[in-house]
């Protein structure tokens, strides 16, 4: 069964925003991910509604993995990616408020483009995409008896990203399931529309150009 992968988008408040520093001549953008005990919007998988929260310790583990391989990307795009954990421009720590990142930004256009806009605070907006297993979390309630998912352990991270479009209203849905990663990548670079797609996954045609 392929991984079911998800972005949430962080609540924002000005102690969590992306900011663009400069020191020694480098540049960075650093900035929280993912904080601890912060009730998300309203969320929607499987045609449930619900709320979702992460514990503190949650991406202590994925952290731990071998083979650690996270980008700092602009919109969740693997075309797009300005730092990655692999070579060391990316670095992220569990601290207790959350997921802290920083990245070396480098002299490439759009990298430019965007470090030169969250420095300006165009773009402030913070998403991340990851997997938690079923025995990753725990159903609990809030008081008004809305379901409350209680991620405990993510067990793969697959990026950290700045997104232009991050605030929802609060009658919208915040997440969406993603079945796959490389296959909302594929929409996303192709434009596939919606019709289109239904179609597709109920083999009503073979092909979409």
């Amino acid at each position: 069964m392929t991984d079911k992968i998800e972005k949430r988008v962080l609540a924002l408040s000005d102690d969590v925003r992306y900011r663009a520093v400069e020191e020694d001549g480098k540049r960075f953008i650093e900035g929280y991910a993912a904080v601890f005990n912060s009730r998300s919007k309203l969320l929607m998988e499987n045609r449930e509604m619900f709320y979702e929260e992460l514990s503190p310790g949650a991406f202590r583990n994925v952290l731990d993995s071998k083979g650690l391989d996270v980008y700092l990307t602009f919109n969740h795009s693997r075309d797009l990616v300005m730092a990655r954990t692999t070579n060391g421009s990316l670095t992220l720590k569990e601290d207790d408020k959350g997921l802290f990142f920083r990245a070396q930004i480098p002299n490439v256009s759009y990298a430019n483009d965007t470090w030169e806009l969250v420095k300006n605070e165009t773009f402030f907006e913070n998403s991340f995409a990851f997997v938690v297993d079923s025995d990753g979390f725990r159903w609990d309630t809030t008081e008004d008896d809305v379901p409350l998912r209680i991620v405990q352990n993510v067990k793969r991270l697959y990026d950290v990203s700045v997104v232009t479009n991050g605030a929802y209203s609060e009658t919208s849905v915040e997440a969406r399931d993603l079945p796959n990663y490389e296959e909302e990548q594929e929409e996303e670079n192709e434009k596939i529309n919606f019709e289109a797609l239904y179609k597709l996954r109920n083999n009503e045609i073979e092909n979409i150009k």
